[in-house]
Parts: C-alpha cells; structure tokens; sequence
C-alpha cells in the first residue's frame, strides 16, 4: 500500500488559500537591548490566510467568545511559525492569537487553525 502524499494535501491547502484567501501580516514583537531597559520592536512576516467567522454553536464554549475569527494560515512562504505571542493583521485590524493548532498528519504541517480575537 502507498503511503499518503502530505505534500500533495500541503500544496492543495496552500492553492486553496491562495485563492480564496487574503494576504496579511503575522506581527511578532522583538524584544532587544538589556533586560532591565527593553527595547520592544514588531517585525511583521508577510502570510496568506483565509479569515472566517467563528460558528454560533461554539460560541457558547469557554473559550470562544462573540467576534471570535477562524483563521486558516497557508505555510507557503511563511518564514516563522506562529506563536500565541504573535498578533495578525486583519486588514490592518491587529487581533491576537488564542488559540493555535497545526493540521499537522505525518508530521507535514499541512496549514495552521488559529483563533483570533480583536
């Protein structure tokens, strides 16, 4: 039996992103200096995703609330992997990551579910 292709189902999700998606920001604050007197910076990384309203049905949960967003982040050019320490720029809108989970079968990160709250 063939083993399943990871990389075929990564390229699919980064063409669907893509195309269906938007192009935005990952911003990560950079601290820099001594420890007593920080310097902080953002740098910003350049992502596609696609940004969805979080379903009715979850919002009720602990941890979702009303205005919650689901974010598919694509891999495809993504020089850093997000952190909860990181924000995403939604149409220039900062949200912050709650929540982040890799599709990640086989050890291929396939995209990145993330749940974000202005």
């Amino acid at each position: 039996m063939d083993a399943f292709d990871y990389g075929k189902a990564r390229a699919t999700a980064e063409r669907l992103i893509a195309k269906f998606g938007q192009r935005g920001s990952l911003r990560r604050i950079v601290n820099s200096g001594p420890d007593y007197d920080p310097v902080q910076t953002s740098e910003d990384f350049a992502c596609s995703f696609v940004d969805l309203d979080q379903s009715q049905m979850h919002v009720a949960d602990t941890l979702v609330q009303r205005g919650d967003r689901v974010v598919y982040l694509s891999t495809k050019g993504l020089s850093i992997t997000p952190t909860l320490a990181d924000k995403v720029l939604i149409g220039d809108i900062e949200h912050s990551i709650v929540d982040l989970q890799p599709l990640s079968p086989g050890g291929t990160v396939v995209f990145w579910q993330l749940q974000v709250r202005r």
